[in-house]
């Protein structure tokens, strides 16, 4: 009782916008929007469709994923921040969630006010990709080219702050190699580029990774984890091919807007975790080897205010923009 005490106090400082208890009784009875802040057939919107179906049956209602990619995630997010606090608007976010406040000083919205944690609801790790005409295929190689080179590898990103910038720069750091990042909307125009040849080299999860790698558009190099992936158990981890210590994740959790009542937030939460754990969810979301793991409101929003104080001192270099479609 004492923990869960405290774990309010601690979401009512961090979180202002921290709902108050409200009837819930007739909760949902409409359509729930569940916002992803990135481009369609993106790892956002994968994720958000895996688990959307299941629940709009627990939640008898349908359930519209609503992709608003742009602006580095900004776009989709404040959308959510000004939308009703009424249950009926969610915002799916990953780590540029918790970067874009450094990166972005003057942003349309107040991280993490104006929103209300629901659930860190998945983990995993990533694939280092390339493209299928660069003179590499596993870590070493990449660092051996990369030393004869006198430009720089170009690395696509869904945009400063994301998870796959943040890998890359952690990847850059860790080997020295010089990499120039190359933002896109999403995760899908990104890997069509590197498919297409126009980009060296791209982070992102295997779901994105599998079907270019099956036509042979592009190379899979090594996987970020601390672990083999499943579904590709035998690329090594960038760690087992000598970048010692090496490690990458992406997490993916569920905000509201500020004010949404405490009831509500505890149904959605409820149904997040039963959705999660149908077994056909688990199964789609294995390309990813993704980790399922549904949290409590309290402890998405003490995850979240760790995650931005981490990333409190992350400075934006001027990136590439993708070449306009």
């Amino acid at each position: 009782m004492k923990s869960m005490i405290l774990a309010s106090l601690f979401l009512a400082c961090v979180f202002p916008g921290v709902p108050k208890a409200a009837d819930s009784s007739s909760y949902p009875n409409r359509p729930i929007h569940i916002v992803v802040p990135f481009a369609a057939g993106g790892g956002g919107d994968f994720i958000a469709r895996s688990w959307a179906g299941k629940f709009s049956e627990i939640m008898k209602q349908p359930v519209i994923v609503d992709n608003r990619g742009g602006g580095n995630t900004v776009i989709g997010t404040e959308v959510v921040a000004k939308a009703p606090a009424n249950g009926y608007t969610l915002l799916l976010v990953n780590p540029s969630f918790a970067t874009n406040p450094a990166l972005q000083p003057h942003l349309p919205y107040k991280t993490p006010d104006d929103f209300t944690p629901v659930g860190l609801i998945l983990t995993y790790a990533m694939g280092l990709a390339a493209r299928s005409s660069l003179q590499a295929d596993n870590i070493p190689q990449l660092l051996a080219l990369g030393k004869k080179s006198h430009h720089p590898f170009t690395v696509a990103t869904s945009g400063l702050g994301s998870a796959s910038y943040l890998a890359s720069e952690l990847f850059g750091k860790a080997t020295g190699l010089d990499l120039l990042n190359v933002s896109y909307r999403g995760a899908g125009p990104a890997m069509l580029d590197v498919a297409g040849g126009n980009v060296d080299l791209a982070f992102t999860g295997f779901s994105q990774i599998k079907p270019l790698l099956a036509s042979r558009r592009v190379k899979l190099l090594g996987t970020s984890g601390q672990h083999r992936l499943k579904s590709a158990p035998d690329t090594k981890t960038i760690a087992e091919q000598g970048v010692k210590d090496f490690a990458a994740f992406v997490w993916w959790g569920i905000l509201a807007p500020a004010g949404t009542p405490d009831d509500i937030i505890l149904k959605v939460n409820k149904a997040l975790r039963q959705s999660l754990s149908d077994p056909k969810v688990v199964q789609r979301l294995e390309v990813i080897d993704g980790e399922v793991q549904v949290t409590s409101p309290a402890e998405f929003g003490s995850f979240l205010h760790d995650e931005i104080s981490r990333w409190s001192t992350l400075s934006a270099p001027k990136p590439v923009k993708a070449p306009a479609s």
